[in-house]
């Protein structure tokens, strides 16, 4: 897994910004709604233009686009396919990888097991319950071991008591799996939960990691 750095990196709703995310560390992103959170996953994951410097492991991803990144990425919105079982939306994340079918099933198995979701495997996610779709959707970000994963407030639509097992379950399979994560969110008992290290957000600019959040006073 890969450092990630940014040096002075300036959007029109951000920066600039100066941020290391070490192998396999987890980061939170902690801050209210228009902060330019999402703006900040997108420029990483090669979704947004910027100017600075973005490298992962010292080498800029400058020109890199997205596809070619590697790049776990989970949003609030999932995105997950409504005409697809659970396990071909997986398989439609490997489509492109350079291995066989049988590779490509194997590895399938092997993440719907990891994601506890294989016995939904053959469901379409509009039956599935919140939890249960937030799985299958975890499970289609890891499929292609990334190196970085990103998450953009992805339980912000899940009440407390599902919110909560889903925190454990993924620091659980984060530690087992040694990922670099950047987490993104306004809620700070998600942030403390999840991330190794928590820093703020506002207005586009990272404040103090002892500041206290404006919008909790």
């Amino acid at each position: 897994m890969p450092e990630l750095r940014l040096e002075a990196v300036t959007h029109p709703v951000l920066g600039p910004l100066d941020l290391t995310v070490a192998d396999g560390e987890a980061v939170a992103v902690l801050g209210p709604s228009g902060a330019g959170k999402n703006t900040l996953l997108k420029i990483i994951a090669g979704l947004l233009p910027y100017q600075g410097r973005l490298t992962f492991d010292g080498v800029s991803m400058a020109g890199v686009p997205a596809y070619r990144r590697n790049i776990g990425y989970l949003s609030q919105d999932l995105h997950l396919f409504p005409h697809l079982s659970v396990e071909n939306n997986i398989r439609l994340a490997l489509l492109f990888d350079r291995t066989s079918v049988g590779q490509r099933r194997e590895r399938t198995r092997q993440i719907l097991n990891l994601c506890a979701i294989a016995h939904r495997a053959q469901r379409r996610p509009q039956t599935l319950s919140g939890g249960e779709r937030q799985r299958a959707a975890l499970a289609r970000a890891l499929a292609r071991h990334p190196r970085l994963l990103l998450l953009d407030e992805p339980f912000s639509r899940l009440d407390r008591s599902t919110k909560q097992i889903l925190w454990t379950e993924l620091g659980t399979l984060r530690r087992h799996l040694g990922l670099t994560a950047l987490i993104v969110t306004h809620d700070a008992e998600e942030a403390v939960t999840l991330a190794d290290r928590v820093i703020i957000l506002q207005a586009g600019l990272l404040l103090p990691a002892a500041a206290t959040p404006p919008w909790d006073t």
